[in-house]
């Protein structure tokens, strides 16, 4: 009884299992589609088309403008919609600018707002024009 099969019979067995596999599958793979098997592709439904179905949650989100605010905005003062309406500001800032007043007072003035977490120079610039501390 032999152990193993030479390299020149490994080959030949291979080869052998690729045609016996081409011989049975070839002409299933190789069909035309015939016009009573052919798919309406408008009649297919994907799942978002459903009833009911929720979009997904990876879709890319849309940036929309924000509004800027009508007249100068009193940072000592502002609940979190009115700092939301700011350019820049999203309402984890809105949260940190009342977080901060509330824990270290009123705000001097508006340069006070870059000692918030997450308000840098740049944000700064953006907000400056519309911001005031009475």
């Amino acid at each position: 009884m032999r152990e193993a099969y030479t390299r020149r019979e490994a080959i030949a067995a291979g080869l052998l299992g690729v045609a016996i596999a081409a011989f049975v599958w070839g002409p299933v793979i190789l069909r035309p589609f015939s016009p009573s098997r052919a798919v309406d592709l408008g009649t297919l439904r994907l799942p978002e088309d459903r009833a009911g179905a929720q979009p997904r949650p990876s879709a890319p989100r849309v940036k929309t403008a924000k509004a800027t605010p009508g007249s100068r905005i009193d940072i000592n003062h502002a609940d979190a919609a009115a700092l939301q309406t700011l350019p820049g500001i999203g309402p984890t800032l809105a949260q940190r600018i009342i977080a901060y007043r509330k824990a270290n007072g009123s705000f001097d003035d508006a340069r006070g707002l870059l000692d918030v977490n997450g308000i840098g120079s740049k944000r700064f610039d953006k907000v400056e024009r519309w911001v005031e501390a009475r």
